[in-house]
């Protein structure tokens, strides 16, 4: 079963778990997906179909959108820090044993942001 289905309105964990099973595993399959397509999958009508794709495409929209915001903050604060102007460092973060996140991180304030 994928969570990440359930992440658009209309989905619920049974309607999740049986896209997944149909074959369905990302947002970006229901988006492009037609309705008649998803309203032969159980639980799901023609309706509620075209309705689940049209909430499928805002949430993409709108995470693009964000990303974009947030690429345009992280350009504009690379050099300094946008909480106290001090002077942006890269540097790792251990998120796990096999995990890290570069970053930029103010020498000043320890404020960071992903690189």
């Amino acid at each position: 079963m994928s969570i990440e289905l359930e992440r658009v309105r209309g989905i619920g964990p049974a309607a999740s778990e049986n896209l997944f099973k149909a074959g369905i595993k990302t947002i970006d399959d229901i988006a492009s997906a037609k309705p008649e397509e998803l309203a032969w999958i159980k639980g799901i009508g023609i309706i509620s179909a075209k309705k689940i794709i049209e909430n499928a495409n805002e949430l993409l929209n709108l995470e693009k959108n964000i990303q974009l915001v947030l690429e345009s903050i992280k350009e504009n604060f690379q050099k300094n820090c946008p909480k106290c102007g001090g002077k942006m460092a890269s540097k790792y973060i251990i998120l796990g044993p096999e995990r890290r996140l570069k970053v930029k991180q103010c020498t000043l304030c320890k404020f960071y942001l992903p690189d």
